[in-house]
């Protein structure tokens, strides 16, 4: 996969967390990752197909997910509802647009399937001969790992 297209949702996670909870929000290095991913406490999964295919998650512990929840509504959160469940859906999906936006205008047009959310530690998910690039995002409130799990279409 190339440098530019992981950048691409790199940069967009980093944006759009920022701006949602209005922290800031550090980059942590590079891994790759073998399959399969074993899920942590709040997993959000986005399909992509187009002329790149795979997947983006964004996986974070409960607490974590219960802070940022919190943050962008404005409100305290306990449990992570439905509405905590949306909220952590939706910003996946509004990372993955964001990205795509930005890789159309390089000429790489992707399409982005609705969210999928696993609560609940410990589900595996494979991602089939395709290897994961995670990212740590570093926030004040926890640490997020973006996913990406992305080859060009064949």
């Amino acid at each position: 996969m190339r440098v530019q297209i992981v950048n691409r949702y790199v940069q967009s996670a980093l944006n759009v967390i920022s701006k949602e909870t209005g922290q800031p929000v550090e980059r942590g290095g590079l891994l790759l990752e073998g399959n399969p991913y074993t899920t942590e406490d709040v997993t959000a999964v986005i399909g992509v197909s187009g002329q790149l295919t795979g997947s983006l998650y964004l996986s974070m512990s409960e607490a974590v997910a219960l802070h940022l929840i919190s943050t962008v509504l404005g409100q305290e959160t306990t449990e992570l509802d439905d509405l905590g469940q949306s909220g952590i859906a939706e910003m996946a999906n509004v990372i993955a647009g964001t990205a795509g936006i930005g890789l159309a205008e390089e000429g790489i047009h992707t399409i982005i399937n609705p969210p999928l959310v696993l609560v609940g530690r410990g589900a595996r998910l494979s991602t089939v001969e395709i290897q994961r690039l995670v990212v740590p995002l570093t926030t004040t409130f926890g640490d997020i790992k973006l996913h990406v799990a992305l080859r060009e279409a064949v």
